[in-house]
């Protein structure tokens, strides 16, 4: 399944309430991150008293800061002559005279105070470098192998290599080095061609466990001695004190003497919850959501509470992507991180906001602390205490007493399966209405869902995302914008709502009034969706995602079958054509259809239209049950769905048994294969992809009649061809004109261009070879429809090939040209191609080139100018 990245754009309204403080650096773009670093593989050289804290900040004791901030002169000096060179300004020499010159000041940090010059970047360890540690991986793999067919290298971050990639590593013999440095680490990244096998070397620089580097310091700021404390007393500083004392009592003390992540919870939440589990017996958020959510947490312990909450490994917040599942020492239960931008005002509000661009959270509780360094591992502070997420986003649905209608629909269309998948790239947002919400849907509506029709897949795929949106994403006082799965734009923004009481009835089939009743003071704020659906319920988190409970269905034209679309897109005549045959409830039903639709214009310009529209005013009793307006409402329904990206030119088979021939043309004069205009039975494209319950609707500006005969049967039937037809007999074509797949365009003089020309006619009836060539100038091997001829002039004259291959120019100015002769009646549509009438007999020019793959040459008088537009995607005009 393909997965997008999550999409948030804010917009500004006014300036937001966010009550959130963040006091910790979140470093650089979190989708420029290294994998997480294991601290067990660092060997520290030196490992403070356990009487040392972990913050670089002033902690609750009022202590200063371990960095020396008196030194504000010197580190801006530094900055100023800080070049690309190592020596800096002055060069290698320096003024060793003076402090500010010192040039081991401007040395990168990550060489630490007395790097030296010339180290090689990849080795083990860098004896010179003062308080940084290196960790190396190596990988080797067999570069035969179907993985290994691009080489990428990414290094990330800011002021390093990213994004270099090599194809074809089995053709060439290539080495490639990457570097990238961020905040607290320097990765050196290497793939080398080493007799045949692809060998990746990762090493990794960073300030040993004890040490960092100050967050405003200046760029080169090496890695200073940290005050640490142990992880209890640490966590005790960051108010977590019952959430250590639960830890213990568990008899989880020896955790703290290994290398962990604690995600801890501060006391006044940690209290909330302790109180909820004693009454309850169990763990739940909410005492009052025990039912709905129908999670049986019976077996869960206080000391499974405590390992859900731990993470083997020291993990930096920036060290860690988004959507990153950590694996808890709790059995089955991960932490999936999210990490979601700040709105707008931030920046305004706050003076570290160049700090924290990033908000974070946890199973989608917010991070308030981030990246508290013990003497072991790393603390992060979670609002909230974090509920073993082990059951998939359809486990929750069918176990709650509020979604039986939901569960219905998923498992119907099929989507249920999709949301049991598990896995590290599984996650998904649904928005799930509850069953008061689909009870408050047209009675008609739900019936379509309960078909699990194409209607019903759309539906609830707008309401499902494929990558994890916490409530958090959303910003007080701004829009925050993602996409669905149909690709359609969902707008979240608080507002103050009344809570809100619907009636119910276990009967699904019950239509309601609708009316909603508020609770007089009970208003509070909550998140809107599209301003249609409000938020209920939020956050509840699932292995494979989050569920977000909804009071509305979010509607989606695209979920509304074929009939609503007709009417809102005011094509009222075809849509009248379709109830007064009885005809409505079929074509609702279809899926994975196209619809060709006349517009009104469309069928009021057109006899075939002309005369259906009669029938609707006077003989509207006549239609229903009427064989052939079946015909003509099912020869605009084609299969299978094709959207505009996909029309190629084919023939597709319609509902009523025959096909039309769907036709791509250009209107630029210079990059003749770039195509942006498209026809069905030469009817003009004039709106597109439309979607309806799983189909496509494509406006056109023509209706399209069922051709019951093919070229020469038309020929024949019109008594003003008669005296072209009998040219074409006695050419021996007939057969040509009449192969059921031709494909050909007939450019027919009336019998009075001929009679102008009586005694011309009378003599080419005699000389057989001037006959031949003069019919065979009149057919074209493709079909040009009208609406496919556009101006064309010097010198990007366009022509097209008769089946002899003479070359026929093509041109329009009052009305379209072919040669000499104006086209006076446009697309006679037949079986195996179209007609169109002329006022002139061509007057036939000697080949002069090849066509292009189109049937049509640009005429350029520069030979290789048609060859230099290459391809482009499809677009309309």
């Amino acid at each position: 399944m393909h997965h997008r990245s999550l999409i948030i754009v804010h917009t500004y309204r006014f300036p937001e309430s966010d009550a959130e403080t963040f006091v910790d650096a979140l470093g650089p773009n979190p989708d420029e991150r290294q994998p997480p670093v294991h601290r067990p593989g660092l060997t520290p050289p030196y490992r403070p008293p356990a009487s040392q804290h972990p913050d670089v900040e002033t902690l609750d004791d009022n202590r200063r800061p371990p960095f020396d901030t008196s030194s504000l002169f010197q580190h801006h000096f530094n900055s100023f002559f800080n070049t690309p060179l190592e020596t800096g300004f002055f060069g290698a020499a320096g003024l060793p005279g003076f402090g500010f010159f010192d040039t081991h000041a401007n040395r990168p940090w990550w060489k630490g105070e007395r790097g030296k010059e010339g180290w090689d970047p990849m080795v083990h360890h860098d004896p010179g470098a003062d308080n940084v540690c290196t960790e190396r991986e190596e990988k080797e793999e067999d570069i035969a192998s179907s993985d290994n067919e691009e080489v990428s290298v990414n290094g990330g971050g800011s002021g390093g290599i990213s994004n270099i990639g090599f194809h074809g590593f089995s053709t060439f013999n290539l080495n490639v080095q990457s570097c990238a440095e961020k905040q607290h680490k320097y990765v050196c990244t290497s793939i080398k061609n080493v007799n045949g096998r692809k060998r990746t070397e990762k090493i990794t620089r960073q300030c040993c466990h004890g040490f960092g580097r100050p967050r405003n310091g200046p760029p080169n700021a090496h890695c200073q001695k940290l005050d640490l404390y142990s992880m209890e007393e640490t966590v005790e500083r960051l108010g977590a004190k019952e959430f250590i004392s639960t830890l213990k009592k568990s008899g989880l003390e020896a955790t703290l003497e290994n290398d962990v992540t604690l995600f801890v919870v501060p006391d006044s939440a940690y209290t909330s919850f302790a109180e909820q589990m004693w009454e309850n017996n169990l763990v739940a958020f909410d005492p009052m959501a025990r039912a709905k959510r129908a999670i049986d947490f019976a077996s869960m312990t206080a000391r499974d509470m405590i390992l859900a909450h731990t993470v083997n490994g020291s993990y930096y917040i920036e060290d860690v992507s988004n959507e990153q599942l950590l694996k808890t020492d709790l059995p089955g239960a991960n932490i999936r991180i999210n990490i979601y931008p700040r709105g707008p005002m931030s920046a305004a509000r706050d003076q570290s906001y160049a700090e924290h661009p990033y908000r974070y959270t946890a199973n989608c509780a917010p991070l308030l602390k981030l990246n508290r360094v013990a003497d072991r591992g790393i603390v992060h502070v979670v609002e909230r205490v974090l509920v073993p997420a082990r059951n998939t986003l359809m486990d929750i649905i069918e176990a709650r007493d509020d979604m039986t209608l939901m569960r219905t629909f998923l498992e119907m269309t099929g989507l249920d399966k999709m949301l049991r998948e598990q896995g590290d790239d599984k996650h998904f947002t649904i928005f799930a209405p509850n069953d008061d919400a689909f009870l408050k849907l047209d009675k008609d509506i739900r019936r379509k869902l309960k078909a699990g029709n194409g209607c019903a897949m759309n539906i609830l795929k707008n309401h499902i995302l494929d990558i994890t949106f916490c409530s958090l994403a959303a910003v007080n006082g701004v829009k925050t914008s993602t996409y669905n799965m149909l690709n359609e734009k969902l707008e979240f923004e608080y507002a103050m709502v009344g809570r809100t009481r619907t009636p119910s009835t276990a009967a699904a089939d019950v239509v309601e009034t609708g009316e909603t009743i508020e609770d007089e003071g009970k208003k509070t704020q909550r998140i809107r969706i599209n301003g249609q659906a409000t938020i209920e319920e939020s956050d509840v988190v699932a292995s494979n995602g989050v569920l977000h409970v909804i009071d509305s269905v979010l509607p989606t034209e695209s979920g509304m079958p074929i009939s609503n679309t007709l009417a809102n897109h005011n094509l009222t005549v075809f849509k009248q054509l379709l109830t007064d045959a009885g005809l409505e409830e079929e074509f609702d039903a279809m899926s994975n259809r196209t619809f060709f639709i006349p517009t009104d214009q469309a069928f009021e310009q057109t006899e075939a239209g002309r005369y259906w529209i009669r029938q609707l005013k006077e003989h509207p009793e006549s239609l229903r049950g009427n064989s052939a307006l079946k015909e003509f409402l099912e020869y605009h329904v084609a299969e299978p769905l094709i959207k505009t990206c996909a029309l190629e030119e084919t023939s597709v088979p319609t509902k009523a048994g025959q096909n039309v021939r769907v036709n791509l043309y250009t209107t630029n004069p210079v990059f003749t294969t770039v195509m942006n205009r498209a026809t069905v039975n030469c009817a003009r494209l004039v709106r597109f992809d439309e979607e309806t319950c799983g189909s496509v609707v494509h406006e056109i500006d023509k209706v399209l009649d069922v051709p019951k005969m093919n070229l020469m049967d038309a020929l024949s039937a019109n008594p003003e061809y008669s005296m072209f037809q009998r040219l074409v007999s006695l050419t021996n074509l007939t057969e040509l004109l009449t192969s059921p797949d031709a494909g050909l365009t007939v450019l027919v003089p009336k019998n009075d261009v001929f009679l102008e020309v009586d005694s011309w006619y009378q003599a080419t009836l005699q000389n057989q070879d001037e006959l031949e060539r003069i019919i065979r100038a009149h057919i074209l091997p493709n079909v040009i429809c009208c609406t496919g001829i556009v101006p064309s002039e010097w010198p990007f004259v366009r022509t097209t090939e008769t089946i002899s291959g003479q070359q026929l120019k093509l041109n329009r100015n009052r009305r379209p040209q072919v040669q000499n002769a104006g086209i006076t009646k446009c697309d006679v549509v037949a079986r195996n191609g179209i007609i169109h009438e002329i006022n002139d007999v061509i007057n036939v020019q000697p080949p002069q080139r090849t066509s292009n793959a189109n049937g049509a040459s640009s005429g350029n008088p520069f030979e290789s100018f048609g060859s230099l537009a290459r391809p482009l995607p499809f677009w309309f005009k």
